[in-house]
């Protein structure tokens, strides 16, 4: 794996690390236009952001939605006739791209 791949491995790993209350708190407050009131946790997500939406990537039309849809479905179905890891981390989903876009909109975490 190159260190490019890697290191974008290590910071999807970062995010999955984090507590599900505490992704879940993010997603919340990113929704309400808010970033988490602790800074690393906020880098966290920001990174994650980064990773998961690259900057310019264009805002989803409605075909794309659905396609992705029916993409993360059939996927889901792969993953669970081929028992992946469950430390492996996830690979970004639709779902996790709309999350990112939400988090990236707020700017960066001032330290």
């Amino acid at each position: 794996m190159t260190d490019d791949g890697s290191a974008r491995l290590e910071t999807l790993r970062g995010w999955w690390r984090l507590p599900d209350e505490t992704r879940e708190q993010v997603r919340a407050l990113a929704k309400a236009g808010r970033h988490h009131p602790d800074t690393e946790t906020a880098w966290v997500a920001w990174r994650w952001a980064q990773t998961v939406l690259p900057v310019g990537a264009p805002e989803p039309g409605r075909f794309r939605n659905i396609v992705s849809a029916i993409g993360f479905w059939l996927h889901i179905l792969v993953d669970l006739a081929s028992a992946t890891h469950p430390d492996d981390p996830a690979e970004p989903r639709w779902l996790d791209r709309r999350r990112a876009r939400r988090i990236l909109r707020l700017g960066p975490p001032i330290n």
